[in-house]
This record gives C-alpha cells, sequence and structure tokens, in this order.
C-alpha cells in the first residue's frame, strides 16, 4: 500500500486534516485534475519537470495513441474494454485507496463482475493490463508503490511508456514476483502477455 515516501513526494490537498472514508469518496465531487486516493489521502498526480497537477501534451498524446491502438483491439476482437483515466481502479475500501492508471485493458468476464458502466464506483476486479505512462522526471519509489498496488488486485501485466527514451517496458506481475518480460524500441512492435493478439508499434505509441 502507501508509503511515507510516497505521501512526501507528492502533493496532498490543502486543508483536508483526516482520511477520507468510502463513503465520503462515493459522494465527494470529481475533478479534472488527475489523484490517487492512498489510505484514505487524496493526492494529486503531478507531472512533467515543473511537477504540475495537470498533463503535458506530450502525456496526452502518448495515452491517447495507446487507447486509439487499444479500441481497435477491441473492436477487431472483442476481447476486452478500453478504458482511460481518469477511472479508478480499487485497491483497499477501508482505508480508501485507489490508482488512476492512464489507459486500461479489462476483459469481458472481469468488466462484467463490476459495476454498471455509469456507476462512478472505483473498478474492482481491476483490469488485466495497465499502462503508465513515466516521464524522466517521475520518482522511482512512487512508480515502485503503483506496481506493488496493481500487483496486490491482480494485476497480470503493466505497460511502462518512457517519454524520455520512447521505449515501452512490459512487466509481468504475480504473487511470487514483478519480472521485466521485454524493453520494446522504436522499430519494434508490443507484444501484451495476456492479450496475444494485441501488438502495437512502438513509433505509433511515441507519434507526435
Amino acid at each position: 500500500m502507501t508509503t511515507t515516501a510516497e505521501q512526501r513526494e507528492t502533493t496532498q490537498v490543502p486543508g483536508i486534516t483526516r482520511p477520507m472514508t468510502y463513503e465520503e469518496y462515493l459522494v465527494s465531487p470529481k475533478e479534472c485534475a488527475r489523484y490517487d486516493i492512498l489510505d484514505g489521502w487524496k493526492v494529486y498526480r503531478l507531472y512533467g519537470e515543473k511537477q504540475m497537477p495537470a498533463p503535458t501534451t506530450q502525456h496526452q498524446t502518448i495515452a491517447l495513441n495507446l487507447a486509439e491502438m487499444f479500441r481497435a483491439f477491441e473492436r477487431q476482437t472483442r476481447q476486452a474494454k478500453t478504458i482511460i483515466a481518469p477511472r479508478d481502479v480499487m485497491v483497499t475500501l477501508r482505508p480508501i485507496h485507489t490508482r488512476q492508471p492512464d489507459v486500461m485493458l479489462i476483459s469481458h468476464d472481469r468488466l462484467a463482475r463490476n459495476a454498471p458502466a455509469d456507476d462512478p464506483s472505483p473498478l474492482a476486479p481491476a483490469p488485466e493490463l495497465v499502462v503508465e505512462i513515466v516521464s524522466p522526471s517521475d520518482r522511482p519509489s512512487v512508480l515502485d508503490a503503483k506496481i506493488a498496488d496493481y500487483r496486490a488486485v491482480d494485476v497480470k501485466e503493466i505497460w511502462l511508456a518512457r517519454s524520455g527514451s520512447a521505449t515501452l517496458e512490459v512487466k509481468r506481475l504475480s504473487l511470487q514476483e514483478i519480472e521485466t518480460v521485454a524493453t520494446y524500441q522504436r522499430g519494434e512492435s508490443v507484444q501484451s502477455l495476456i492479450f496475444p493478439e494485441l501488438s502495437v508499434p512502438v513509433d505509433a505509441i511515441f507519434e507526435e
């Protein structure tokens, strides 16, 4: 779950003096700014060298590129549903602890066990595949905490799209280990572990 280090390295909402409950989460107004809820504390996600609460154009372009290719796979195979941020994934209920991956791909089996599409409750069960877009300024300890949370809720595969190097790292998550399976560069195509028919060119991911 969340660590003291992660809380120090992100920005909590000012004026909040106690953790949020799940019931308060359900009725709280939704914001355009991206945030995770870490053991009841709302923590803004920060982007770029200036550590701003809004994503950069580069970040959004990478997310849109991936979402478009995931949607094409979705339409072609009918195997999964594409979901984009901001959409919460449940880590724990009490204390409320959620994550917001940049892009997600969830099988219809898991999707059917979630609340209806118009229900704002966090996703549970979690998607099988999540994507985190990583900039050079992102702190490794914060990323490690996210990966640990995804592993805890049975995410099977995480893609780390690194904007600085234009590479995509695929990690397999299991109860036994977190394993880097491959790191793909320009000129190569990313191969999903969980969805074998999903193959995405790296050049298309980082196309401006």
